[in-house]
């Protein structure tokens, strides 16, 4: 049987086994000058990622140059379904925080102060972020519609 976990640990720096089992380690989505990702490998064999600085498991995934797929072992139940497979109330707190950092950030400039490139790469990031959980999702945002309208 193949195990993902095999896969995704070497490809990670700075990571760092804790007592439950599961790992920290740099993410790779991000400039991560300390261990920001949390790792878990679930008891079916698939891994999940977690980035508490803000970074969506697609960035993560594509980061570490794997697939969905990859995280999950051969013959996993839910090896059918292929991104979407948070839950919608992960999804929702993802895309939660994800929109009140971007906000944030916009607050800054619209006071007229200086983001740093750091942030903005930051901002467009999470922007991904949440226009692929909406394309996850099915939704799209009401400016594609209304442009879409005008033409």
């Amino acid at each position: 049987m193949r195990h993902p976990i095999t896969l995704v640990l070497p490809r990670l720096e700075g990571i760092t086994l804790l007592h439950d089992g599961s790992w920290m380690a740099k993410c790779p989505s991000h400039d991560d000058r300390s261990a920001s990702l949390h790792i878990t490998e679930r008891p079916d064999g698939r891994v999940i990622f977690h980035c508490h600085a803000g970074c969506g498991g697609a960035s993560v995934v594509e980061a570490l140059g794997l697939r969905f797929s990859d995280l999950k072992p051969d013959g996993c139940e839910s090896a059918k379904a292929e991104p979407a497979e948070r839950n919608a109330r992960e999804s929702l707190r993802a895309v939660g925080h994800a929109a009140l950092v971007v906000a944030t950030l916009c607050n800054t400039v619209a006071a007229g102060k200086v983001v740093t490139e750091k942030q903005a790469g930051l901002a467009g990031r999470l922007a991904t972020e949440i226009l692929a959980a909406m394309d996850a999702a099915g939704v799209r945002p009401a400016v594609a519609y209304e442009r879409r309208a005008r033409s």
